[in-house]
């Protein structure tokens, strides 16, 4: 029997998807107020992040729901229609790299439909994360189109969450290929492997060398690398001054944004247990990746799992900015943060780790009560609104679509670590 306040989840879940891109003309004044002051407004792109959080929440809803559920076949539909809206009414067209995260939840729609349509949709957006623009490091910059360098959680997040689902489905789909099952998959070449494993490790790595206070572990919002040299050559003397001065330059690391900020938390823990997830499915096919990188992700994930159940706060969430845990409770974090802890677990990472295991079932148990308690309805209240820039975080707080997607996903993911215990 399906708990009714999942039910009421989902169906708000499915409400505020089917509306997202109808907007008021009252909220069409407000977007104009706001863009006058310099602030962040909503975007005609269908598959921006707000809306794939809320297919996160459906497309992991449909893994917990039983197939033939009239609820399943809700949250389908809903999902498909999306799709479909995003298609005929944008062209089909991908703006930003937020957008994988929506490529996640078509990843996870394919996985129940098989359906060519979804299925070049998926490919659509993996070409379009390969594509992305990348810092000198390899890190993928945040929003090129703006001139700069910077490289936000967000993005590594959504980015790698897309990256790790898209590599596993395709080596899934090699294996049934190789067993003689049918399929209609085109061969998953050994050069398209290394090159796609190869990016994902790259943004993990650059985050952890440049993103992570060494101190503490958390991590910044974000970081820029900018070029410095150190070396007073005159430039203007000669030519070969100028080359020698360019080739000694190097690049000094700017972290951005608050430290422990739990949205940014969120994304980059998110990102690293659906990658850690792979990273352990690589390991069981005899593929040492991480021995190739000299950098593995298993590890990191873990790291961090403990220090989000060190700020934990009594009651079961996360606040905003998860060291302030007397702060302003933040569902979305929360949400966020619970879903990657519950990914986790899901794929048997802390199998061996029996301590560890049954904390994260505890730490998921409190967290899964306090997500229905701001919860009214099926309408997850009490998320922070959205953030601008680095450190602009407007404290206001209701319900936005990051936060209700993040929920459902979170007590779904948490759910079904329950009942497979």
């Amino acid at each position: 029997m399906v708990d009714g306040r999942i039910q009421s989840l989902v169906n708000e879940t499915v409400k505020e998807l089917d509306e997202i891109m109808n907007v008021t003309p009252g909220q069409v004044a407000k977007d104009v107020v706001k863009k006058a002051m310099g602030r962040s407004v909503r975007t005609k792109d269908p598959m921006f992040w707000p809306a794939g959080m809320l297919m996160l929440g459906l497309v992991n809803a449909m893994i917990y729901l039983p197939e033939g559920d009239e609820l399943h076949d809700k949250a389908y539909k809903s999902l498909a229609e999306h799709i479909k809206l995003w298609k005929s009414k944008y062209g089909g067209k991908l703006d930003y790299i937020d957008d994988a995260l929506a490529g996640y939840g078509v990843i996870r729609l394919y996985e129940k439909s098989h359906l060519q349509e979804h299925r070049d949709v998926i490919d659509q957006i993996n070409a379009y994360v390969m594509a992305a623009e990348t810092d000198y490091a390899g890190s993928i910059i945040y929003s090129p189109g703006h001139g700069n360098n910077m490289i936000f959680a967000d993005g590594i997040g959504q980015a790698t969450m897309f990256m790790a689902a898209y590599i596993r489905m395709k080596m899934i789909v090699q294996d049934l290929l190789y067993n003689g099952q049918e399929s209609s998959v085109h061969y998953y070449s050994e050069s398209d492997y290394l090159n796609e494993i190869g990016k994902l490790y790259q943004q993990f790595f650059n985050f952890y060398r440049y993103g992570r206070d060494k101190k503490s572990g958390l991590i910044y919002h974000g970081y820029n690398l900018v070029k410095r040299s150190d070396l007073d050559y005159d430039s203007e003397k000669n030519n070969a001054s100028r080359i020698v001065k360019e080739y000694a330059a190097e690049h000094e690391c700017q972290k951005q944004g608050l430290l422990g900020w739990g949205r940014a938390y969120g994304w980059l823990l998110m990102g690293l247990s659906e990658s850690a997830g792979l990273e352990m499915y690589l390991i069981e096919k005899g593929k040492r990746v991480a021995e190739k990188y000299d950098f593995s992700l298993i590890p990191w994930y873990v790291e961090l799992c403990h220090l989000a159940m060190e700020y934990q706060r009594e009651d079961g969430g996360w606040s905003w900015q998860i060291q302030a845990v007397e702060g302003h409770i933040d569902m979305s974090a929360t949400g966020m943060i619970g879903y990657a802890l519950a990914k986790g677990l899901n794929d048997g990472i802390f199998d061996r780790d029996i301590e560890m295991r049954e904390r994260i079932k505890k730490s998921l148990k409190r967290a899964t009560e306090c997500m229905y308690e701001h919860s009214n309805d099926g309408v997850v209240t009490d998320s922070l609104s959205s953030c601008d820039d680095f450190g602009v975080h407007y404290q206001t707080y209701g319900n936005y679509p990051w936060g209700q997607g993040a929920v459902l996903a979170a007590i779904a993911r948490a759910e079904l670590a329950e009942i497979r215990a």
